[in-house]
């Protein structure tokens, strides 16, 4: 009988930290997911991004505005891409847990000071109720989401290359 106490508190418990309880179950799923999935999603991107580049390349191959574009990569999270003119630009790609960051200085001619002038933008990996994985831009009014990484390798190659 002097146990009844912890009955009730019990039962108070079970309502009232119900709901969180299972948000936080399902945030620990979510974060499974983008810790499982991230990387391949990454590791795609990437190779999407270099075969966009390879195709730019080729297609520029012999006109006035070809120019030397460097892709490279520094372990499975890091990317690194420069162009010397028309335009010229300066890009480093990490993938850090959740986000994958672009961060970048460009102009329409030859190179200028990379170390000037630089700009980021950020995405965030998000799982859907389907549990599907996306990846979407953190800021903006309009944050677009990418469900492929094809779609975020042809933004950044339109963010870098447009003028």
């Amino acid at each position: 009988m002097s146990k009844e106490w912890i009955a009730s508190l019990t039962q108070d418990i079970k309502q009232k930290g119900h709901e969180a309880a299972e948000e936080y179950g399902r945030s620990q799923h979510r974060a499974a997911i983008v810790t499982a999935e991230s990387r391949p999603f990454f590791a795609a991107f990437a190779t999407c991004l270099e075969e966009d580049v390879n195709e730019i390349r080729r297609q520029l191959q012999g006109d006035a505005t070809a120019s030397d574009t460097t892709f490279k990569t520094s372990g499975p999270s890091e990317i690194k891409l420069t162009r010397s003119r028309f335009p010229w630009f300066d890009a480093d790609i990490t993938h850090r847990d959740s986000t994958v960051v672009l961060d970048y200085a460009k102009g329409l001619g030859v190179a200028g000071d990379p170390a000037l002038d630089r700009k980021s933008s950020h995405f965030d990996f998000h799982v859907d109720t389907d549990d599907t994985l996306s990846i979407k831009q953190s800021f903006g009014d309009h944050p677009k989401q990418f469900r492929e990484p094809a779609e975020l390798a042809r933004h950044i190659i339109q963010i870098l290359f447009e003028v």
